[in-house]
């Protein structure tokens, strides 16, 4: 089917759409019960040094875990992909879209603006219950910043165009990610729920951003394909990359007073640069990437095919 054959998911989005049809999600009252950030997001929590650290200093660090966990989500969404899905809706793309695309990129727009409402809302509970106030959050995240480095190795032309395609990428990468966590029932119920609500908003989303990736790809020019293809294995490299997170834990673990040597030794051993050979493996969501672009026709384009491979993001 031609992504220009896509029907709208209204009906779809009217009965089960976050927003208009879950509760508030609220901490109770009381102690706070499981953890508040996902463990298996924390990859600092393998190293020994951590592992011997004090109940209270890796609750703390939970805390603050989970308010750059929060944080992100609020401004990814708000300002990184309702920007593009506001664009689409109004036609103001490279590529006009059909119309039930753009209808649907409005509901976008109300789900990403209520994921950060609730995102913001689970973060101010959390300062109410524990009494932890969050450290200084950027406003720049993991996407925005691979965003920018395209951009800076493109000609203005082609911004447009990398734009959509960069958030048609972050948004099946977050569907994985949350999908991923939703299985585990080692953190606090309530934000396993905030999880849960989110992820089938997400589902819808990454549907009708395949659907656009695929469209937007198949009418692009020729030359357009070839100098943004060439730039996705890196794209995927610098997005998927923890330099942003080691950046914040750097901070974190200062607050909480561990010895210098210490906190360079836990980030250097546990976030140390994999080799192109590696980089799958230390990052699995990288191969959904592909397995993504593969189902867009995205890596049906030999040179863009050829560039993958020789980032070893393709065995062949």
């Amino acid at each position: 089917m031609s992504p220009r054959d896509y029907k709208s998911k209204e009906l779809v989005w009217d009965s089960l759409a976050a927003t208009r049809s879950k509760p508030r999600r609220v901490l109770p009252e009381g102690d706070v019960v499981g953890h508040l950030y996902p463990p298996a997001k924390a990859a600092l929590l393998t190293h020994p040094l951590m592992k011997n650290l004090p109940p209270e200093t890796l609750r703390l660090f939970f805390i603050h875990s989970a308010y750059k966990f929060m944080g992100d989500i609020a401004i990814f969404e708000t300002e990184t992909v309702n920007e593009v899905a506001m664009k689409i809706a109004n036609g103001h793309t490279p590529i006009t879209f059909p119309d039930d695309i753009r209808h649907d990129a409005l509901t976008v727009i109300i789900d990403e603006a209520y994921h950060a409402y609730v995102a913001r809302d689970f973060m101010r509970q959390i300062e109410q219950r524990t009494g932890v106030k969050p450290l200084p959050l950027g406003t720049e995240t993991d996407l925005s910043r691979a965003m920018a480095f395209g951009k800076h190795r493109l000609p203005e032309t082609l911004h447009g165009l990398w734009e959509i395609i960069a958030v048609c990428i972050g948004e099946n990468t977050l569907t994985k990610d949350l999908l991923n966590l939703t299985g585990e029932k080692s953190f606090n119920e309530v934000l396993h729920q905030v999880m849960e609500d989110h992820v089938r908003d997400e589902g819808r989303h990454a549907v009708l951003f395949m659907n656009v990736l695929k469209l937007v790809w198949s009418e692009m020019e020729e030359s357009a394909r070839l100098a943004i293809g060439q730039l996705l294995p890196e794209f995927i490299r610098e997005y998927l990359s923890p330099k942003m997170m080691a950046e914040y834990e750097r901070v974190v673990l200062e607050q909480l007073g561990l010895a210098a040597e210490h906190i360079e030794r836990i980030l250097s051993e546990t976030y140390s640069e994999p080799t192109l050979e590696d980089f799958r493996a230390r990052y699995p969501l990288s191969g959904y990437l592909v397995y993504v672009l593969m189902q867009c026709d995205v890596l049906s384009h030999a040179p863009t095919r050829e560039a993958f491979r020789r980032f070893k993001l393709l065995a062949h």
